[in-house]
């Protein structure tokens, strides 16, 4: 239609007729304006009501048309009373001068057509989407089959459950996360087994520690401790994600384990567990260090008690032997100063010096031969010749050597030895000692008057001696100690009667020399037996 208009020479008067032409042809009103705006030509108007029309040039779609060539707008008509789409375009595009061709068409048309063409579309674009989403899952069923499997296997190894590989075959991108992640799996699994290893022969080295371990947070809170530490501290099971204190009901050991948190260095305490004569626990801790954080701390528990009893009883032995030593040494210088000072003009009481001097030194010599067998037995360099002894042989040795002592207070000794007692394995003089020690340390401990015995008995292939007396007996608190050397229950009594304090210890000491066991049992008031089991021959 543009090209017929603008081929027109004559249009503005054929416009009209191309109007009513064009509008009949396409069912719309036609109107042709001139460049000035002026109305050539309309579709519905002729004559006069063509000639009265108003100028169109301020129309919004004419003027955008002889702006760009084309325009468009809608609004009400006032000529046809109803609401009209403007279509505007130049007659000749290149030249604005020819004027413009405008197609109005009113909106019933417009919705009318579109509520027409509605449904087909709306038909198409269902089955489309419905082809799309089925051509969708049919290309992604597969990949995401791969996908449900890989995150199973994920899952699988975050929970620490091992499981089948995801299927990898192929060289897409899928089949290629794939193997990364059987590879990745294959890895975690290497290195949880390695893990598992590690942990349970850590487990293992501290269980098999007579040591005590603790490792903490660093809130004090326990992560790891070793069975000998619930030993050590009688700890509640489990110990694990509790404070020490909690654990152990142990003030001592909180204390140290928050020194340690909040110290650079590592520290040393000792632990007293159940008074001054319980447990004597040794603590070595450290804080453990994150850069500066403090994230924890280590703690090893060394239970030093029997090196504190030792210790003791070496000072305790110093202490006595010194005192012992002394005592002969300084009568022995006493009485010889005197003598050396004019005490010789005297001969009776030169005479009394001397025997105190010899007394002393008698004594002095007593101890040193006492110390020496006992240093002899403890390192085993005693010489022992173990035959079948008669328990009769070796009591009547010991007895003909006591009873003079026993008999000078007035002392009953009595022997119960019944006929058919086997004989025993053990040195004949030393088995004699030990009787001797035992019986000596029986009269000294026994009031005048009172009785002493000795014994013997045979079972499972032993053969037990005895020696018992009802002397002043000796406390629950020191039974324990009673072998130990230089130990005396009643210290002044013992000193007075001339004792050592080695006799028990060094009739312990042969008796295990020879193979057996020495035991006491005794009652305040009541008296006190030695016990010393040897092997029957």
């Amino acid at each position: 239609m543009g090209d017929l208009l603008a081929a027109e020479p004559d249009l503005a008067r054929a416009a009209d007729g191309f109007a009513d032409r064009f509008g009949r042809d396409l069912s719309v009103r036609v109107t042709i304006v001139a460049a000035d705006g002026k109305v050539l030509g309309d579709t519905e108007l002729d004559g006069e009501a063509l000639a009265g029309v108003e100028n169109h040039a301020g129309r919004p779609e004419i003027v955008e048309a002889m702006r760009d060539g084309e325009g468009r707008a809608v609004r009400y008509s006032h000529t046809l009373a109803e609401n009209m789409l403007y279509v505007a375009r130049r007659i000749d595009p290149a030249d604005p001068r020819r004027g413009v061709v405008r197609l109005a068409v009113p909106l019933t048309a417009v919705r009318l057509a579109q509520e027409q063409l509605r449904l087909p579309i709306l038909k198409a674009a269902a089955l489309s989407v419905a082809l799309a989403a089925l051509l969708g899952w049919l290309l992604a069923w597969r990949p995401a089959r791969r996908l449900r499997e890989m995150a199973r296997v994920a899952s699988d190894i975050a929970e620490g459950r091992p499981g089948p590989r995801a299927y990898a075959s192929g060289n897409d991108e899928v089949a290629r996360l794939a193997r990364s992640l059987n590879r990745m799996a294959g890895q975690l699994e290497e290195r949880l087994a390695l893990l598992a290893r590690e942990r349970n022969q850590l487990r293992t080295v501290l269980d098999g520690m007579v040591e005590g371990v603790l490792l903490t947070d660093a809130t004090g809170t326990i992560l790891l401790a070793n069975g000998a530490f619930a030993r050590i501290f009688a700890a509640q099971q489990p110990v694990e994600g509790r404070r020490p204190l909690e654990a152990a009901r142990v003030p001592a050991l909180q204390e140290a384990v928050e020194a340690a948190l909040g110290a650079a260095e590592p520290l040393t305490r000792e632990i007293v567990l159940g008074g001054g004569r319980g447990k004597v626990i040794r603590a070595s801790l450290a804080a453990i260090h994150e850069g500066p954080r403090t994230v924890g701390a280590v703690a090893v528990f060394h239970d030093v008690t029997e090196l504190k009893r030792l210790e003791q009883v070496r000072r305790e032995f110093v202490a006595n032997v010194s005192h012992e030593l002394r005592t002969p040494l300084t009568a022995i210088k006493g009485y010889a100063e005197t003598l050396r000072d004019g005490g010789l003009k005297d001969p009776a009481q030169a005479a009394e010096f001397v025997g105190v001097i010899h007394r002393h030194a008698e004594r002095l010599r007593e101890l040193i031969e006492d110390l020496l067998d006992l240093a002899a037995v403890e390192q085993g360099q005693a010489r022992l010749t173990l035959v079948p002894v008669a328990p009769r042989d070796a009591v009547a040795q010991a007895e003909a050597v006591v009873r003079p002592a026993a008999e000078g207070k007035r002392q009953t000794l009595s022997v119960a030895i019944p006929d058919g007692t086997p004989a025993a394995r053990a040195d004949r003089d030393r088995l004699a000692q030990v009787l001797i020690n035992l019986l000596d340390n029986a009269v000294k401990f026994t009031p005048e008057g009172g009785r002493i015995g000795v014994g013997a008995a045979a079972g499972n292939g032993r053969v037990v001696l005895s020696v018992f007396d009802n002397g002043v007996g000796i406390q629950p608190e020191d039974l324990g100690r009673v072998f130990e050397r230089f130990y005396r229950a009643d210290r002044s009594r013992d000193r007075r009667e001339g004792g050592t304090g080695l006799g028990p210890a060094i009739a312990k000491h042969l008796v295990q020399a020879m193979g057996g066991t020495g035991e006491v049992d005794s009652r305040p008031g009541a008296g006190t037996t030695f016990r010393g089991s040897l092997p029957a021959a």
